[in-house]
C-alpha cells in the first residue's frame, strides 16, 4: 500500500516532527511505501539550506535515504517565506506534485 504525507508543523515544532518521523517509521515497518513526503506551509523551512543541521530535517533526510523516498518542498509556500536554497535532500515543486502522488497513494496523512 502507497502512502503519501503532508508535513506542516514549522521547523521548531520538535515533539510534532518526532511523531510525524515515528509515524512514517512506523507505517514502514508496517508494509507501507511511503511515496514521498511533501513539505507545506510552515513545514518548509526544514528544507532551506540554513536548516540542514537542525536535528528534525536531518531525521527526514535520514529516513528517506533509508527507505528511498522523495522529500519534496512546496517552493511557492519556500518563496512566500523567502527561502531561496534548499538543503539538496529536497526537493522543490509545487502542488502538482502533490496532487500526483495522492492520486496513486492508496492513503495521504496530513501532520501539521
Amino acid at each position: 500500500m502507497n502512502l503519501t504525507l503532508i508535513i506542516k508543523a514549522g521547523m521548531h515544532a520538535d515533539a510534532r516532527h518526532r511523531a510525524a518521523l515515528r509515524f512514517a517509521e512506523q507505517a514502514i515497518n508496517d508494509g507501507y511505501t511511503l511515496t514521498g513526503v511533501f513539505f507545506y506551509a510552515d513545514a518548509v523551512s526544514l528544507a532551506s539550506a540554513a536548516a540542514a543541521n537542525n536535528p528534525c530535517s536531518q531525521s527526514w533526510c535520514e529516513l528517506a535515504g533509508q527507505h528511498h523516498f522523495d522529500l519534496v518542498v512546496c517552493h511557492t509556500a519556500a518563496e512566500r517565506q523567502g527561502i531561496e536554497q534548499f538543503n539538496p535532500a529536497f526537493e522543490p515543486a509545487g502542488l502538482t506534485q502533490l496532487v500526483s502522488w495522492m492520486n496513486t497513494a492508496d492513503k495521504v496523512v496530513t501532520l501539521s
